[in-house]
């Protein structure tokens, strides 16, 4: 029994990917998903996705006893139909088996596993973008450290085409849990000069003799190490981690929409 499952586990990728790969010489039928276009869509397949599919793919899509959905590129090659077959239908061969519902549930549940891959600005983002954007230049004061086409400040990574880098969910646990991944080059770190002095900003550049810091100001300095009294450096960001507490679940919503649409390449649904 053991011996069966473990071959059914690595079985379960290759047969999933034939499943999901158009037969040589077919046209897919009907790929485009019908809600494709609704904001609602993705966010109504979640509870659907925890319900049915949980088990085996993880809550979040990260896997378990099925592989795990995000990052997988043969979930980005297949069709919406191809999905929407896969989840209706079950796959022969593997413990997936098939999840009769209504057709828009479905699609639903498609749209919420095609989320887990795509990056935010190939998504329809629900919220409010205006209201997002007055966020981010203002009452959210993000852009003291955040530029976007220029505009904005130096001190936290630029943003122009964060969304083509990153997933909507990926941003959001940016915004809530600044503190986990700290992007290289955007370590806080706090230099006192021989003469107690400090300066705090974030370390552009270091080696085992130099060190580049940028300032709060956005002023650059360089440091020989030698002449240096200490050199310290924070685990926490720079960046405030109370986003939670300062901003409502709509106000998160409307910021994530305003940076969903922050690309330099024009994504278009199909």
């Amino acid at each position: 029994m053991l011996t069966h499952r473990f071959s059914s586990l690595l079985l379960a990728p290759i047969l999933i990917t034939a499943a999901l790969l158009p037969a040589q010489g077919q046209s897919p039928r009907g790929q485009s998903n019908p809600l494709v276009r609704d904001p609602a869509a993705a966010v109504a397949g979640q509870p659907l996705f925890v319900e049915k599919c949980s088990p085996c793919h993880g809550p979040n899509g990260e896997g378990g006893h099925g592989p795990g959905l995000i990052g997988w590129r043969e979930v980005r090659r297949a069709s919406d139909r191809q999905l929407f077959d896969s989840i209706r239908n079950g796959i022969p061969g593997t413990d997936m088996s098939g999840f009769p519902m209504p057709d828009d549930d479905t699609w639903r549940l498609v749209a919420f596993v095609r989320s887990l891959n795509a990056p935010a600005a190939a998504q329809p983002v629900p919220g409010d973008i205006q209201a997002g954007s007055d966020i981010f230049w203002g009452s959210g004061s993000c852009s003291k450290c955040h530029s976007i086409r220029g505009q904005g400040g130096a001190l936290g990574p630029d943003l122009t085409d964060i969304a083509t880098l990153r997933r909507a969910d990926q941003l959001k646990e940016a915004i809530l849990k600044p503190n986990e991944g700290i992007p290289d080059g955007f370590r806080a770190v706090e230099v006192t000069r021989a003469d107690g002095t400090k300066v705090k900003g974030v370390a552009k550049f270091e080696n085992n003799y130099t060190l580049r810091v940028l300032d709060r100001d956005g002023r650059l300095h360089f440091f020989e190490k030698k002449k240096l009294a200490s050199v310290s450096s924070p685990e926490s960001s720079l960046m405030p981690s109370n986003y939670a507490e300062r901003l409502s679940d709509a106000e998160l919503n409307n910021l994530l929409a305003f940076l969903s649409r922050q690309s330099l390449r024009k994504w278009e649904q199909e």
